[in-house]
């Protein structure tokens, strides 16, 4: 399988969200996903982006950009945001039943086989990995 590594950046505005989905698909496909697999990473994607614009974007200039990759055997897409960032250890593990949120980042977890969240100086990145299905 071939190494590639590919990004993109779109507006910080919920209407933004479904392009970042569908580009990442593209790609994700190209690295040889389908089926629920596909479908787990459209969600995960779905959820950081989502994030990122609501939580991650100071103003309605703000970007979110979006680096996709292939590397040993894992696909990974990385979220960048321009906000304050938060830490990550404060992050919410059980359910909350009676909130209409929070549950995105529990979401990414059970969808992907790895999730990292750190602030990257001018941000928050959203690190997602899901390890290559065998051919």
């Amino acid at each position: 399988m071939n190494k590639f590594r590919e990004q993109f950046e779109i507006t910080a505005h919920p209407r933004n969200v479904h392009e970042a989905r569908e580009r990442v698909q593209v790609l994700a496909v190209r690295a040889g996903f389908t089926g629920l697999d596909l479908a787990d990473i459209e969600i995960a994607v779905g959820e950081a982006v989502t994030n990122a614009i609501l939580y991650g974007s100071p103003d309605g200039t703000s970007h979110v950009q979006i680096v996709c990759g292939l590397a040993e055997a894992t696909f990974f897409v990385e979220v960048h945001d321009q906000g304050h960032g938060f830490d990550p250890a404060h992050v919410r593990e059980e359910e909350d039943y009676d909130a209409l949120g929070g549950r995105g980042i529990r979401l990414m977890r059970a969808l992907m086989d790895e999730v990292d969240l750190h602030y990257g100086g001018g941000g928050m990145v959203a690190r997602l990995s899901k390890a290559i299905p065998p051919a």
